[in-house]
C-alpha cells in the first residue's frame, strides 16, 4: 500500500468531514497578535497544516469547508510523510501507523514518541540515525512485536494527554480504535500487500 493511499484510506476510515468541535485545539487557528479562529478541521487536516501547505498565513473557515479530499491526501504526502523524512524508514505497517500518528499529534511529536520507543535521541528529526535505529529496532522485534509496542506507545500518549486536558476524554474510545486498527490481526493488517 504505497503512502498517497494509505493516507486516503485512513482519511475515509478515521476523519470526518468539516469538525467544529470547540473543544478540538486542532479546529483553532492561532495566528500571532489576533484572537483564535474557529475554523474547524476538515478531513483530519488542521488550519494550521492546511496554511502551511498553502504557503498562506491564514485559513478562514470557508477555505477550510470547501477542502478537497484530494488536497487533504496532497497535504498529509508533503507535510506528514515528505517533509518529516518518513521515506527514510523502510514502508510496512508499523511505519504507516507512525506516520498516522505523525498526522494526528504533529510531526515533530510524532516523531520523539517514535525515538523515545526506539531508543535514541528525541529531537523530533526523523534523520539517518534515527532511520537505522528503527530498522535495527524491527530487526530485533520483528514487525509484528514492533506494531504492538508503538501501539502501546500511542494509547499512552493519548492517556497523558487526557490527564492534563480532562475534555479530551470523550477522543479515547476513537483514539483507542483507530490505534487498533493498524494491529497485526486486523483485516488493514492482513490486506496490507494486497493494495497499490
Amino acid at each position: 500500500m504505497k503512502p498517497a493511499l494509505f493516507i486516503r484510506n485512513f482519511i475515509e476510515t478515521h476523519e470526518g468531514k468539516l469538525s467544529l468541535d470547540p473543544d478540538d485545539t486542532g479546529n483553532w487557528f492561532y495566528e500571532k497578535g489576533r484572537p483564535a479562529v474557529l475554523v474547524g478541521s476538515k478531513f483530519g487536516v488542521t488550519g494550521a497544516a492546511l496554511a502551511k501547505f498553502r504557503g498562506v498565513k491564514r485559513i478562514t473557515p470557508g477555505q477550510m469547508r470547501d477542502l478537497t479530499i484530494e488536497e487533504a491526501v496532497n497535504v498529509g504526502l508533503k507535510l506528514y510523510y515528505d517533509e518529516p523524512d518518513i521515506d527514510l524508514l523502510p514502508w510496512n505497517q508499523v511505519t504507516a501507523s507512525i506516520m498516522d500518528m505523525l498526522w494526528g499529534a504533529g510531526p515533530g511529536q510524532g516523531a520523539k514518541l517514535m525515538q523515545r520507543m526506539i531508543g535514541v535521541n528525541p529531537d523530533g528529526n526523523i534523520g539517518q540515525l534515527t532511520a537505522a535505529a528503527y530498522d535495527q529496532f524491527l530487526k530485533a522485534h520483528g514487525l509484528e512485536k514492533a506494531a504492538v509496542m508503538w501501539a502501546e506507545v500511542r494509547n499512552a500518549f493519548y492517556e497523558r494527554i487526557i490527564a492534563s486536558r480532562p475534555t479530551n476524554a470523550k477522543y479515547r474510545r476513537g483514539w483507542r480504535n483507530r490505534t487498533a486498527s493498524f494491529l497485526p490481526g486486523t483485516t488493514w493488517w492482513k490486506s496490507w500487500g494486497a493494495r497499490a
